[in-house]
């Protein structure tokens, strides 16, 4: 029980929502957070373009292909962003120049530099 007398697990529905997604004419029943709904909503959207792009250019293709092209650009992009926003190679960089300025500073201060 929460401090208001009802369920743990109510309370967690409350921040949930039942969407259909409607993704190359079929629907998709979904359970999600609210603020999350958009984004759903905009990835069915992608999806549903990519599958159109790869329709109109290789008509001759099954529908499995088109599916397997759609979902390889999506799962592509979706490593160069995680490649884009990895930001540890930075941070160790910083960290190192920030050790050698450290060596630099207390070499100055004793007098070896």
């Amino acid at each position: 029980m929460n401090e208001t007398g009802g369920n743990r697990n109510d309370t967690l529905m409350e921040d949930k929502m039942k969407i259909h997604l409607l993704i190359d004419k079929e629907r998709y029943p979904l359970t999600i957070r609210r603020e999350e709904e958009q984004l759903y909503r905009d990835a069915a959207k992608q999806i549903d373009n990519k599958l159109n792009k790869y329709r109109r250019a290789y008509p001759e293709f099954s529908t499995v292909k088109h599916w397997a092209m759609a979902a390889l650009e999506l799962a592509f992009e979706n490593m160069s962003m995680k490649d884009r926003n990895d930001t540890q190679p930075y941070v160790d960089k910083l960290k190192q120049l920030e050790e050698d300025i450290d060596k630099y500073i207390e070499k100055d201060k004793s007098g070896t530099v």
